[in-house]
């Protein structure tokens, strides 16, 4: 039968916004289900708008802001919801007004997804996170998780029915494969925070003077003793300012390898961009990474912790013959597009909804 779908992400953030515009391209071509899409004004990724998108000017963050108390538009938002309608209302990213939608959105069934099970130690935002999860868990129908690893423990932290849970991988829109550069350059990519391990990085990058090493993020100011001490080491370039979409897929594609020497993660995003653009990864297996990375098959997982043992697999790893190189990028290409494809996750996308 076919459903009339809202799909919501108020996010900046461009992951959450590929993410969900993908699936709402997704299930347009498909045609069998009636989809809009709800979003922020200005998104930073490329969207096909149409009647069913609905772009607004709301707060750039799931915390308090000054737009978050803009009423009149909020209120008319949610006359808007319910007049359509909808089967079911489908939210990608926390945000503050999910919850008055939630609350006021008639008799749509609601789903919630929840990123971070367990916030990270140390984010800013941990007291928000969760916060927002107890919220939402207490007024969506439905949770949606991106990782197996953590059900249990949302039920237990969050004291949900285990009905109500549901395992939803994450996805991406993937290009053709991406040819290798053989640049002998390794990539370290997203926002520098305490649990990403830019601590490791440091030794590492230390152990291996002879690899190149890309530092692309911004920098928590908890963070910024150990980044000015990345500056200072010869075979490492850093940019922490804001980088565009192009200049986030030229960092990918310059790079050999992507590196994730995290000190705890639920999953990565960075992962999927990785297989994305057809490079493979080398991770600390902490968390749902071990979801995420097949070793010797998409990349390689090293124990938590140990340094040594990265940096030596990173350096036998930059000595692949090109041929064995192009193999391992297109085993990493192949598998995520496999696990983390567009068509695959709109099709368990619907099996959740119905």
């Amino acid at each position: 039968m076919k459903k009339k779908i809202l799909l919501v992400s108020f996010s900046d953030n461009a992951d959450h916004q590929d993410t969900i515009f993908g699936l709402y391209e997704a299930l347009e071509d498909e045609g069998k289900q009636d989809a809009y899409l709800l979003a922020i004004k200005t998104p930073k990724v490329a969207l096909r708008k149409s009647s069913h998108t609905w772009l607004v000017d709301c707060p750039e963050r799931p915390g308090i802001t000054k737009k978050t108390f803009n009423i009149f538009l909020l209120t008319s938002l949610i006359k808007k919801i319910r007049k359509e309608n909808f089967d079911v209302i489908y939210f990608e990213s926390l945000h503050v007004w999910n919850l008055p939608i939630m609350m006021f959105s008639g008799s749509a069934c609601t789903y919630q997804v929840i990123h971070e099970v367990i916030p990270h130690e140390g984010d800013k935002q941990v007291k928000m996170v969760d916060l927002m999860n107890k919220a939402v868990v207490k007024l969506s129908d439905h949770i949606v998780l991106r990782n197996k690893k953590y059900i249990d423990e949302l039920i237990k932290r969050y004291g949900i029915e285990k009905d109500r849970v549901h395992f939803l991988e994450l996805w991406r829109r993937f290009p053709e494969f991406t040819e290798p550069k053989y640049t002998k350059r390794v990539l370290f990519f997203g926002r520098i925070n305490p649990y990403k391990g830019v601590d490791n990085l440091l030794e590492i990058a230390k152990l291996c003077p002879d690899i190149h090493f890309d530092v692309i993020g911004r920098v928590d100011p908890q963070m910024q003793g150990i980044v000015d001490a990345l500056k200072k080491l010869p075979n490492v370039f850093l940019n922490n300012n804001y980088v565009s979409d192009d200049e986030m897929k030229e960092a990918f594609i310059n790079a050999d390898w992507v590196i994730l020497p995290y000190n705890s993660a639920s999953q990565s995003g960075v992962i999927i961009d990785a297989y994305k653009y057809s490079r493979p990864v080398i991770a600390f297996d902490v968390g749902a990474i071990g979801e995420q990375v097949e070793d010797g098959v998409s990349g390689f997982l090293v124990k938590a912790g140990d340094k040594k043992e990265f940096a030596e697999k990173l350096k036998d790893a930059v000595c692949f013959k090109d041929s064995v190189f192009k193999k391992a990028c297109s085993d990493a290409y192949a598998f995520g597009l496999k696990k983390y494809g567009l068509i695959g996750a709109m099709h368990r996308f619907i099996e959740i909804i119905r």
